[in-house]
């Protein structure tokens, strides 16, 4: 299964993340992914808005062979303004090269 399946499997299973978060910022999830990035590896980070109105943001971080390596979900009630706007001009799916 691509990458892109799995997050949005991820996504569809409703992964608990505990607490609802009141913001998830570009710099959280940029740090997230800095922090366990793999040598020639990716990352993609989706965003899914709820019928609730909160968001529902997944980060995986994948090997150069799209093994995924981490995962991380986050629960908010806003996305920041700039991962937002990198949402919207990337179609919905972020790609950072690791």
């Amino acid at each position: 299964m691509e990458p892109i399946s799995l997050l949005l499997l991820l996504m569809a299973g409703g992964f608990a993340a505990g607490a609802v978060l009141a913001l998830v910022t570009w710099d959280m999830v940029e740090g997230w992914v800095s922090a366990r990035a793999v040598r020639g590896g990716y990352a993609e980070i989706l965003s899914e808005r709820l019928s609730t109105g909160e968001y529902h943001v997944v980060g995986g971080v994948f090997s150069p062979y799209g093994v995924r390596t981490a995962t991380q979900v986050w629960d908010a009630r806003a996305l920041d303004p700039e991962l937002a706007r990198r949402l919207r001009v990337a179609g919905g799916v972020i790609r950072v090269h690791t």
